[in-house]
């Protein structure tokens, strides 16, 4: 129970493909289903939060309600694959320098490592459209910073943790900018707001200008 009007389900803490996809696969039937009451659903690495008007069910009416919807797998195949198009900083820049001497890897090594993987879009978090991408190979894996900086541009690529993302919107952040682009990931005024969703699949890819 998350509190009143919620109800977390909860699996293995790890990140996980199979995981993912589960938690995609319900939180897409849980949606779909329209059931009464529900106000939002919020996915996570490894758990998925409902959250419901609690003056229409009792938490055990909510949770049987939940539990009687039909499940399948199958909704995963929903999921898409974005490509990204990215500039990458170059070898002086701060963020860049400061990533290849803890990595012990060139820039070209760095941005050949980042742009050949297929990354996972676990949840949606921290500012409207930031996405946590899950699959960074762990030779860039770096810790974040400890003085996070007060601002970030809008449409950054950068890497904290064993994790890479963008930034939606300029904001303050504490992971490394390893490039930019200009991929628009949240519109106020355009549904659906985010264009990436929990499951969907991201591939960067590296541009000159």
């Amino acid at each position: 129970m998350l509190g009143i009007g919620a109800v977390l389900i909860e699996w293995d803490q790890i990140i996980s493909d199979s995981i993912l996809d589960e938690i995609a696969a319900l939180n897409d039937c849980i949606r779909k289903a329209e059931l009464s009451g529900i106000i939002d659903t919020v996915p996570a690495y490894a758990s998925l939060a409902v959250f419901f008007q609690s003056e229409l069910y009792s938490f055990n009416e909510f949770v049987k309600l939940i539990l009687d919807t039909e499940i399948t797998i199958q909704n995963i195949k929903l999921n898409e694959t974005i490509e990204i198009r990215v500039r990458y900083a170059l070898s002086h820049d701060n963020d860049m320098s400061y990533l290849m001497k803890f990595s012990g890897l060139s820039r070209d090594e760095i941005v050949r490592i980042h742009s050949c993987t297929e990354y996972r879009v676990c949840f949606i978090g921290f500012l409207p459209g930031f996405l946590y991408l899950s699959g960074l190979d762990y030779r860039l894996s770096i810790p974040r910073k400890s003085v996070p900086d007060l601002k970030i541009k809008s449409g950054s690529v950068a890497i904290g943790g064993q994790q890479t993302g963008i930034y939606p919107q300029d904001s303050p952040g504490g992971w490394y900018v390893i490039g930019h682009t200009d991929y628009r990931l949240f519109d106020f005024y355009i549904e659906p707001y985010c264009k990436l969703k929990a499951g969907d699949r991201v591939i960067f890819k590296g541009i000159s200008s």
